[in-house]
């Protein structure tokens, strides 16, 4: 008997059964195997306990999510038969390349969680594609981006593998998903190489959007993560700094792989930061420094925390300085050295944190399939929100400077915290 008679499904409470049959060369790989261990949010379970979920799982829902959207479009004619079958592979296929933690080591790799998803396609998974059933090259297209098809996948609001994160991480994080998703998922069309929606969905879509900017303030970007995950990178660097880890091997490694080097580490920083993040011991938020717009965001509560508004031109300086961007781990090490002797507080103590992430808050626009063929704007039809999410993303970018508990009082009584800004917001004061 055909063994493909014979279903091979995945039970995942996000998207119900997964029918795996036609794929399994590819799902039972060594690589795709290890999508099992590498969390799709890293650092996230710290806060959010349930959010362990993996980019394995991630993944198989976003290959069904795309299997239904190419059969669907594939009976209205938008797509080709080889088109059909190959969109869903990609999908599953979309994030082979990330490592260990995912996002949270990609700043020490040399090429970014896309470039080695299709570095891995091209070198391991030809044949794997072609017995599910796909044509490589046209899958290797799709891994690219180079085909506009590929939008159906990885576009920033509409795209099947966002929907699918949107809504699991909503789900193990707030234990809540963005209303309607499922409906919103049934009007995305494909036209002129553009992905659209009916106009019938359109506040669907812009409550999707809203949930991003919410996930994004109560999760992706919330002061605790972003500690942790610092403290995180500091870790790495050490690693790579005492030779116990290489970081070409990081895109290949499992979370338990990378946790194994921190727990053998020699490295008395590693050794430190490790206890502490296993017994959740993160850094505190000594000093805050914030668009003046915004500076309410920082929720005080009788903490000891010195929060300072930068003016536009400010924030500008402060988000262009090349010693404090995220992959510039030296400089950055070289700056909390710079504070350590303004405040007598150890170096090893303290933690800069910057949160400048502007081209991921940018809201992009939704475009909407009307009668006739006609492409037009949401973004143009309702202006004011679009205005809205931007000036909400504005209000999460901040430089945090972070302590343990016990420096906590010093670092932001008013000498010092006022040294300490003064050091990074003169244009001089960190190249001196």
């Amino acid at each position: 008997m055909d063994r493909n008679i014979w279903l091979k499904v995945v039970p995942d409470p996000i998207s119900g059964l997964i029918d795996i049959r036609s794929v399994l060369p590819i799902v039972e790989t060594r690589e795709f195997q290890s999508l099992r261990d590498k969390r799709q949010l890293g650092m996230t379970y710290l806060v959010f306990p349930a959010a362990t979920h993996s980019r394995f799982i991630h993944s198989l829902g976003a290959y069904k999510a795309t299997k239904s959207l190419a059969d669907r479009w594939r009976l209205q004619g938008l797509i080709n038969e080889e088109e059909r079958r190959g969109l869903p592979i990609y999908a599953l296929l979309h994030d082979i390349g990330h490592g260990a933690f995912s996002h949270t080591t990609e700043d020490f790799c040399d090429l970014d969680n896309n470039q080695m998803s299709l570095k891995i396609v091209r070198e391991r998974f030809k044949p794997y594609i072609a017995d599910s059933g796909a044509d490589p090259m046209l899958v290797e297209t799709l891994v690219s981006h180079e085909h506009l098809l590929s939008k159906a996948v990885h576009d920033k609001n509409l795209g099947m593998e966002k929907l699918d994160y949107l809504e699991r991480d909503g789900y193990y994080t707030l234990s809540s998903r963005p209303p309607g998703i499922e409906y919103l998922r049934n009007y995305v069309y494909y036209d002129g190489g553009e992905i659209a929606i009916d106009g019938k969905v359109a506040e669907y879509a812009l409550e999707a959007l809203d949930f991003y900017m919410k996930m994004y303030k109560e999760v992706y970007l919330r002061k605790s993560l972003v500690i942790a995950q610092r403290m995180f990178h500091k870790m790495v660097y050490r690693l790579i700094l005492a030779g116990e880890l290489f970081a070409r091997n990081l895109p290949h490694m499992t979370d338990s792989e990378l946790l194994a080097l921190f727990y053998g580490s020699s490295e008395p920083l590693v050794q430190k930061l490790y206890a502490r993040l296993r017994e959740r011991g993160l850094f505190k938020e000594a000093i805050s420094i914030r668009p003046e717009a915004f500076i309410g965001e920082t929720r005080i509560a009788y903490k000891s925390i010195r929060v300072f508004g930068a003016t536009p031109e400010e924030m500008h300086h402060l988000i262009n300085s090349p010693f404090l961007q995220r992959r510039n781990h030296a400089e950055l090490e070289e700056t909390e050295a710079k504070i350590a002797k303004i405040s007598g507080i150890p170096a090893d103590s303290l933690l800069v944190v910057p949160v400048f992430y502007p081209e991921r808050f940018r809201a992009k626009d939704v475009l909407i399939y009307e009668m006739g063929k006609k492409l037009c704007s949401l973004k143009e039809r309702r202006p004011a929100h679009f205005q809205s999410m931007e000036e909400t993303a504005r209000s999460y970018t901040a430089l945090r400077i972070c302590t343990q508990e016990e420096y906590r009082e010093k670092l932001s009584s008013p000498a010092v915290s006022s040294a300490v800004i003064d050091l990074v917001l003169t244009p001089s004061g960190l190249t001196k």
